[in-house]
């Protein structure tokens, strides 16, 4: 869809309007000064939902873990003391 070139004075009037018509109609709009283009005003590109297929994906590009990966959890596990299952076993 071609942008639509308005005055900087017709934008300032109707600016709640403009901003209606790129949220919901995805109109563009150059404003103009003096005949000169001085800005755009257009929609912001949506960002991608996230979803367990793009997940499921993404982790798919991670890298793996070395092979001593499940020790170095298990040594963590043994640097951390073991915590009460209450506050009153303290």
């Amino acid at each position: 869809m071609r942008a639509k070139r308005i005055s900087a004075a017709q934008a300032a009037r109707s600016f709640s309007e403009i901003l209606n018509r790129v949220k919901y109609r995805g109109e563009s709009f150059v404003v103009e000064r003096n005949r000169e283009p001085v800005c755009r005003i257009e929609p912001v590109a949506k960002r991608e939902r996230l979803t367990t297929d793009n997940l499921a994906e993404f982790w798919k590009t991670l890298p793996r873990p070395d092979p001593e990966y499940p020790g170095d959890l298990d040594e963590i596990r043994r640097l951390f003391r073991k915590l009460p299952k209450t506050a009153w076993e303290r």
